[in-house]
């Protein structure tokens, strides 16, 4: 009986066919398989989010008038939480209070400055955002004057106003008493009718906050040490903030200043509406 010959590449290329066959039968997975690949997948899509938004950036919606003209209420900001990050360790289900008590990260590169607009935390006010420009670092003395912002006596024009938020109106009105922002550090002490902040006599500052407020054990240190005439140290960096509609703004002038870590990101620019896409200063 003669042997059918076959051609050596017909050979091969069923071979290979065999093969691709058995390996497509060995990876078919179950039902059950293919849910939990499916659950797996989201679980990393969520995880993957939450650490985007919490350390890298985060599209955040404006609500209200207090930043115009700079943000104008609807806008959606890029916020940047990779330069100077604070991740709050709370959850939603967690009560004000409890959420302000959380631990908290300070994740980020770099640190806050002057004119920046962030967005922030106010004390009592657990997660809720705000955003605002930051006015006075630590050490700064802060005063306004017919509508014009004085640091440390340089009055500065902040072209980014619009002149008719100068002018007196509102509960904040046009005028700001000269206020100190204490640094960490600070020594504080009132003596003879007269304040002192690190050994110094400063008839220059009319007002002064000891602490943020929300922070009850500090504020009660701060102001039993000032009636006593004993010195007090400031535990923390303190910034003030304001929002650039000077008039109609719920700011540092109301509730007083904020700590570092509750400033939580850097808002970079304005991606939507796309006709209005801008960076923001």
């Amino acid at each position: 009986m003669s042997e059918e010959y076959r051609n050596p590449e017909e050979e091969a290329s069923e071979a290979a066919e065999t093969k691709g066959k058995k390996k497509k039968e060995k990876v078919k997975k179950t039902v059950g398989q293919e849910i939990l690949s499916w659950i797996v997948t989201i679980v990393v899509a969520v995880v993957a989010a939450l650490v985007i938004r919490s350390f890298i950036f985060e599209p955040v919606r404006v609500d209200g008038e207090s930043m115009m003209d700079t943000l104008k209420d609807g806008d959606i900001m890029f916020v940047s939480k990779w330069d100077y990050d604070s991740v709050w360790l709370s959850m939603p289900w967690q009560s004000a209070s409890q959420k302000e008590a959380a631990p908290r990260l300070a994740v980020g590169l770099g640190s806050p400055a002057r004119f920046d607009v962030v967005v922030c935390r106010y004390p009592g006010r657990g997660d809720t955002n705000f955003v605002k420009r930051i006015i006075g670092m630590p050490g700064d003395v802060v005063a306004i004057e017919d509508g014009y912002v004085y640091v440390n006596g340089e009055k500065y024009d902040e072209p980014y106003i619009n002149d008719a938020y100068r002018v007196a109106g509102g509960s904040n009105g046009q005028t700001y008493e000269a206020t100190y922002v204490p640094a960490a550090g600070d020594t504080i002490q009132a003596k003879d009718g007269h304040l002192y902040i690190n050994g110094e006599q400063r008839d220059d500052v009319v007002r002064l906050y000891p602490v943020s407020a929300g922070h009850q054990e500090e504020t009660e240190a701060f102001y039993a040490a000032m009636e006593s005439g004993e010195e007090y140290t400031v535990q923390q960096d303190l910034y003030l903030v304001m929002g650039d509609h000077r008039n109609n703004s719920n700011d540092s002038r109301s509730v007083g200043p904020i700590t570092r870590d509750m400033i939580i990101g850097h808002v970079r620019f304005v991606f939507w509406p796309l006709s209005t896409i801008r960076g923001v200063e």
